[in-house]
């Protein structure tokens, strides 16, 4: 007889897999390199931090410094615009070591040669020290047309007083002294000193209306100046029509 054989189960070996871990090394530079990139952007965070802070710092103190400088005003004003009875050899004596500073108002280069200097102004608003000789034997229309006023600022009152005086300056002044009221404070302007004023100037030939009329102008197309009757008070006297 034959025997039974249970059959031979055949051992099967399973093959595990084994799961490779990163490296301890490669691990520790990624966190090396990702903390030194979390550094660098806080430094940078740091130093936009501190130049955001210093810009602050420079505005506020430029801001106060504006706030305390002095307004500057002008010194000669319609009252002491007279005549001081200074003659031209009075300046001489008693400005002879001084100097006179004098300013361009006008456009492009004004040029001078005095007896002492010669002097030259590029832009308008250039202010240049001038000696007392050359100021008096400066033609007319240099001072009285102007191409050049005395600075308020640099010269002393007494020295814009006395030169005025001493070279006949009044009536030029007054002009200044109207077209800046009439920039500043339109509605405000006495009419009837206006008109002695442009009376005067047109006297003697002066373009002083022609100034007065683009002012005027100027004034009502900002809208400034509405006012019909003050519109028609200056029309009667400059003998002009304005747009309205």
């Amino acid at each position: 007889m034959e025997e039974n054989k249970e059959p031979v189960k055949k051992t099967t070996t399973r093959k595990s897999t084994v799961k490779k871990e990163p490296a301890k090394e490669s691990v520790d530079n990624d966190l090396q390199a990702q903390m030194q990139q979390v550094m660098q952007m806080m430094a940078q965070q740091q130093q936009m931090f501190m130049a955001i802070m210093q810009q602050q710092t420079q505005m506020q103190t430029q801001s106060v410094a504006v706030e305390e400088e002095p307004v500057k005003k002008t010194r000669v004003n319609k009252g002491n615009v007279q005549d001081r009875g200074m003659t031209k050899q009075g300046l001489r004596r008693k400005y002879r070591d001084t100097d006179i500073y004098v300013q361009s108002v006008s456009q492009g280069t004004v040029y001078y040669k005095g007896k002492k200097d010669t002097y030259s102004w590029d832009v308008k608003g250039e202010v240049v020290a001038m000696h007392i000789d050359d100021v008096i034997a400066m033609p007319e229309k240099y001072l009285h047309e102007p191409w050049l006023v005395l600075d308020d600022y640099e010269n002393e009152d007494e020295i814009l007083e006395d030169i005025i005086s001493a070279l006949e300056l009044e009536s030029m002044y007054r002009n200044l002294y109207i077209l800046n009221d009439l920039e500043e404070k339109i509605n405000e302007v006495d009419m009837k000193e206006l008109a002695d004023i442009i009376k005067e100037n047109r006297a003697k030939g002066g373009n002083l209306c022609l100034d007065i009329t683009v002012i005027v102008q100027n004034k009502i197309d900002s809208g400034e100046l509405n006012n019909i009757r003050k519109i028609g008070e200056f029309e009667k006297i400059l003998g002009r029509s304005f747009n309205k």
